[in-house]
């Protein structure tokens, strides 16, 4: 975040937290954290000559309102999770923003056949750790007729045994630390 918008955005969560009855003793206090945007605002001004001492010291008074940023979210978030059912609300009434969690989907997924007859090669990628489920279907629009036919940690399959000249569909979803993600794009293919 450009530093302007640091500034602006330490004194928006001051405004936000002040008199704030979910706040009543913030770590760092809130006057401490205006101080610290208030320097770090000086000093963006000083180092707009283009000075070399002027420019060091603007990036420690921006290390120093960071630091005393992140202990307040540790503060805030401390509450915010005694209060599950709320937390959302006590964070966003910080002036702060809620991180959603990233879905992560298989990527680059797609089918092909093989040489062998009923058999096909689902391959998909993925960076990091994970487990794939994989599934497979003669008609994809009806959800009970999709079945599992593999998992595992290798991010490809071998399905044998399949009916040659009938036309298959497939899908494939990641499980990893924080469960099962959503499914990729269904693909299809006629088995050889």
């Amino acid at each position: 975040m450009p530093i302007p918008g640091k500034i602006e955005k330490a004194r928006f969560i001051v405004t936000s937290m002040t008199g704030n009855i979910n706040f009543t003793t913030p770590v760092p206090a809130l006057a401490i954290i205006t101080t610290n945007a208030n320097n770090l605002e000086s000093a963006y001004i000083a180092a707009q000559g283009g000075g070399v001492d002027d420019t060091a010291n603007m990036h420690a008074k921006e290390q120093i309102l960071d630091l005393s940023l992140k202990s307040l979210a540790a503060y805030v978030e401390g509450i915010a999770n005694a209060n599950p059912a709320n937390a959302e609300a006590i964070i966003l009434g910080a002036g702060m923003e809620v991180k959603t969690q990233a879905i992560h989907t298989a990527r680059d997924f797609h089918v092909e056949t093989t040489e062998n007859p009923g058999e096909v090669k689902l391959i998909t990628k993925f960076v990091g750790r994970a487990t794939f489920i994989w599934q497979m279907a003669t008609d994809p629009n009806n959800e009970s007729s999709w079945q599992t036919i593999g998992q595992a940690t290798q991010a490809k399959l071998v399905k044998t045994g399949l009916t040659s000249g009938t036309r298959y569909y497939f899908r494939v979803a990641v499980i990893d630390k924080d469960g099962q993600h959503p499914w990729s794009h269904v693909l299809n293919t006629i088995v050889l």
